[in-house]
């Protein structure tokens, strides 16, 4: 397995410094012109959203309203990756997932390819009050997901991608370099433990399946009583049990962040994250199932997904500025909008868990904000 884990951790290690390297710089107006160019869309309005290693903006044109969005150059030369997205998309949509299908072929061009996609209406998850009750809808809309995404398989999604949680050993090389690049060593430390539990653990038995792979409160959008996906960048052939890891673990980033606003929850017991995470897999669970091999990995795979949430959130961020030492301050900020909070709440799962099968159900941690 070391040896798998060193060979994933320098493909990985040689994509991701690519990615920080070929990632689109458009400005609006260099993004107005391209619209006008390939897609024959004169926009009226253009503005540019958060994203990670691409670049997204919103158009608003005589047509209708679209998403402009710029493939980094790694993403942009695997065609059939791309492929896999817009079917995976396509396919969400026939099942009655509001998702941004494309609205006009993709165009590839030396260093990107260019996708216009249909806007999906809503808020993301992020800006609303979390509650228990609004964590559980979330969850069991994951569940709606799953029974999706059961029926869809594609080749290009049997694929080596750091952010796969199977490739969690990989992650190692990466936080070996985070002490040098100006991180807190009790982060480090936490990063570090969560490797080590990992890897004490037989993770084979787990059931496979084809996975949105970033169920974050970034890429979750709620319109009324509708809910809507976004982002397929990270979809994977992989464990069955990630996405509910990965939502889980997300839910616990979003309770972590000090600006958010959440109410609802037991002021006695468990951390706040902790009550969040259990309230999305009980929703999870009303649409879906896990076996005892999956909820007996769960808890280190939330941990897992947090490690790397924050190490890579780390590096990209400290590999940007190198890269790109002029990038926008709200381009920069967003790399560490997951990262730090991810942190905390990896501390919290930590000391909430023991790691052990029974979480989120067992000794309860204090939340220090009460």
């Amino acid at each position: 397995m070391a040896s798998t884990a060193a060979q994933d951790a320098k493909a990985c290690t040689a994509e991701e410094q690519e990615r920080k390297k070929l990632k689109p710089s458009y400005s609006i107006d260099d993004a107005t012109a391209l619209l006008k160019k390939h897609f024959n869309v004169p926009a009226t309005a253009v503005k540019e959203l958060d994203s990670y290693d691409d670049q997204n903006f919103r158009v608003t044109s005589p047509y209708g309203v679209y998403v402009l969005k710029a493939h980094n150059g790694v993403e942009a030369r695997n065609t059939e990756l791309l492929d896999a997205q817009s079917r995976l998309l396509k396919h969400l949509e026939e099942h009655n997932i509001r998702a941004p299908v494309e609205a006009q072929s993709r165009v590839s061009l030396k260093r990107t390819t260019l996708r216009l996609l249909r806007w999906v209406d809503g808020d993301v998850l992020s800006s609303s009050v979390m509650t228990p009750s609004l964590l559980t809808r979330a969850g069991s809309f994951l569940g709606d997901i799953r029974k999706a995404l059961d029926g869809f398989d594609h080749q290009a999604l049997h694929r080596l991608h750091l952010w796969d949680l199977r490739r969690f050993p990989a992650v190692a090389t990466f936080s070996s370099k985070l002490r040098s690049m100006d991180c807190d060593a009790s982060r480090v430390k936490l990063v570090e433990t969560c490797i080590e539990n990992y890897s004490r653990q037989d993770f084979g038995s787990l059931p496979m399946a084809t996975l949105h792979g970033d169920f974050n409160d970034a890429n979750i959008l709620l319109h009324g009583k509708e809910w809507g996906i976004l982002d397929v960048g990270d979809c994977v052939y992989s464990w069955r049990v990630n996405d509910v890891a990965i939502g889980a673990a997300y839910v616990m980033v979003n309770l972590c962040t000090p600006e958010n606003s959440s109410e609802g929850f037991s002021t006695r017991g468990d951390h706040v994250a902790v009550q969040g995470a259990q309230k999305f897999v009980e929703g999870f669970l009303q649409r879906s199932t896990l076996s005892k091999d999956e909820t007996r990995a769960l808890p280190h795979l939330i941990a897992a997904r947090l490690a790397t949430s924050f190490t890579l959130g780390w590096y990209s961020y400290r590999e940007s500025l190198a890269a790109q030492p002029d990038m926008p301050k709200q381009r920069r900020d967003y790399l560490l909008h997951h990262a730090l909070p991810a942190a905390t709440a990896l501390d919290v799962c930590l000391e909430a868990t023991s790691l052990v099968a029974d979480w989120p159900t067992t000794k309860p941690v204090r939340d220090p904000r009460r």
